[in-house]
This record gives structure tokens, sequence and C-alpha cells, in this order.
């Protein structure tokens, strides 16, 4: 059978964020007015939003596209990716959202064989420093810092 390559990849996806959503509907809910920023209901639903939004992207664009492939095993660096990605969930709570991101933006590019390591340098600073300034200074959302935590 001829599928699109992303059509399966991106169905599951959709399984698991739908499945994810819907956790985050027992979640407790902050009085209104009571949280600072984003209340914690809001931030997983709007992250698992922007992942269902891409995914869907994704898989339109494979439908659009000729390249269809009978489907098969995914590659060992898939694998590798999900490890890193398992791990690096694992240790955010000791290592903090900085630090964790600044090496899986280090790793992942290296992973996939990338070579210019001047590139993957500012990418690694570039990512981490976004995403603390988005998320902890924008939106006030209190992101775990480990080690980092004293510098704020």
């Amino acid at each position: 059978m001829r599928l699109p390559k992303d059509l399966v990849s991106g169905s599951v996806i959709l399984v698991l964020c739908a499945a994810l959503f819907h956790i985050t509907t027992t979640f407790d809910s902050d009085p209104l007015g009571a949280a600072q920023g984003m209340p914690a209901t809001h931030m997983p639903r709007l992250v698992l939003t922007v992942i269902a939004l891409l995914t869907v992207i994704m898989i339109v664009q494979g439908l659009r596209s000729d390249d269809r492939k009978v489907v098969e095993n995914p590659p060992w660096k898939m694998w590798g990716t999900a490890g890193l990605l398992s791990l690096t969930a694992i240790s955010l709570p000791i290592v903090g959202v900085p630090l964790s991101f600044f090496a899986v933006c280090i790793a992942l590019p290296l992973l996939w064989g990338a070579r210019d390591l001047k590139v993957i340098g500012i990418f690694a600073v570039a990512v981490p420093v976004a995403i603390y300034v988005l998320f902890q200074l924008l939106l006030g959302l209190r992101l775990p810092l480990g080690p980092l935590a004293m510098l704020s």
C-alpha cells in the first residue's frame, strides 16, 4: 500500500495530542484572576494545539506531494531522537529547561548529521534564550531553571 510518508506518524501524533488534551481537562483550574501569567491549565493545551496544527500541515503537505512510498520501519535516528527527548523530559526537573534545551539543540543536529558547529552553537544558545524570554518573562510562567535558578 502506498501512503504519504508522514500520514502514519502524523496520525499517531494527532491521537497522542488528543489523548493528552483530554488529560488536561482533568487538571484543577485556577480561580479567575488568581494565576500570574497564563493559567497552568491553558499552557499544555496551547502547546498541544500548536503541535496538532503543525502536524495537520505536515500531513496535508504529504498528501499533496507525489512522494509516496511503502510504509516501513523508521530509521535508527528516529529512535535515537525519541530516546534523547525522553531522557530530556525525565531530566527537566533536575537540569532545568534552559540547560536541557541547550543540550537537545546540540545533540539533535549532530545526531541527524549536521556538522556546522558555529551554526549549531548559535542555535543551541538562541533557542533556550528565546524560550526563557517568551515563557518566563513575557507569559509569566515559572519554568524549572535547575542550576540556573540562582541567576533569575
